[in-house]
């Protein structure tokens, strides 16, 4: 998957987003960790694949789970923007048989591993999993480009 689009798009919107002056470059870059690892747990409640008991609750709202699937991309293109990995082309999409539980957690290990170790090859793992996570919940490639906008 060509992921240049979405860094150039992400730019656009980037400017509209006034940042608090106060706060160091590393205040900021923290700060937008800890929002995508909440992002990505608003996600995973969304599909409540964590929950092991049987309960009746209403399944989920396609529409609201596609707007945070969306949000959580946004803040991913995001820290690859910081860190200037906006030269990056094109995503391997690996299939995958992972339960849904199990792809937030490798997303989580992925968004860990970043931070600790910041470098291309991370970032890069990151955003194919969550590319394929995506791709688990039901969304094409062309449904995921088309309504980044």
């Amino acid at each position: 998957m060509n992921i240049i689009s979405f860094f150039k798009l992400q730019k656009e919107k980037n400017k509209k987003i006034i940042i608090d002056n106060n706060l160091s470059d590393y205040k900021i870059w923290a700060r937008k960790h800890l929002e995508l690892h909440t992002k990505l747990s608003y996600l995973a409640d969304e599909t409540k694949c964590y929950k092991y008991w049987i309960s009746e609750d209403e399944p989920m709202d396609k529409s609201i789970l596609f707007e945070r699937y969306l949000d959580c991309f946004s803040h991913i293109i995001n820290l690859g923007l910081d860190r200037h990995y906006d030269h990056i082309e094109e995503i391997l999409i690996k299939p995958n048989d992972y339960c849904l539980s199990d792809q937030f957690l490798n997303l989580f290990i992925d968004l860990n591993d970043l931070i600790i170790s910041p470098s291309e090859d991370h970032y890069i793992t990151l955003v194919e999993d969550f590319i394929s996570l995506g791709i688990t919940l039901g969304y094409s490639e062309s449904k995921i480009k088309e309504s980044f906008i």
